[in-house]
């Protein structure tokens, strides 16, 4: 059975303004005019999607029990890592950029089928993690 959470709408502004942080990380590589370090692909897509997804995680730290506030806090760090590597030109940040999202959608679907019901809120940050994936990996294949 899949529930609505109200307390965790919060997570959509927060995918809205992380999509919006990673949107303008694309303005400020074009006018750099540095295309070296980043695809422009990576920085369109996959990043912003991973930005926002570490905004969503961040914006329900305070709504959370204390052991997922720390989880969450862990994440969010990780994925702003990834996103810096991949600035920075690093091409191992699409292991970070698969791997982090794939362990947060498993780690829900237990939470989710042992721990909690699912929320529509927290299947939409799933679903925007996996879009991330399939991002990630669109250059590789």
């Amino acid at each position: 059975m899949v529930q609505f959470t109200p307390e965790y709408l919060v997570a959509v502004v927060g995918l809205a303004v992380g999509a919006a942080a990673g949107g303008s990380l694309t303005g400020l590589i074009r006018r750099s005019g540095d295309q070296s370090r980043i695809d422009i692909w990576d920085a369109r897509v996959p990043a912003p999607l991973l930005l926002a997804t570490a905004g969503a995680h961040l914006v329900l730290i305070p709504v959370v029990e204390l052991q997922r506030q720390v989880m969450f806090g862990l994440y969010f760090v990780a994925l702003l890592a990834t996103v810096g590597l991949a600035i920075a030109g690093w091409r191992i940040w699409r292991l970070g950029a698969v791997l982090l999202p794939a362990g947060s959608i498993l780690a829900y679907e237990f939470f989710a089928g042992k721990a909690h019901e699912a929320d529509v809120i927290g299947l939409a940050v799933k679903l925007v993690e996996l879009a991330a994936i399939a991002a990630a990996l669109r250059p590789v294949f």
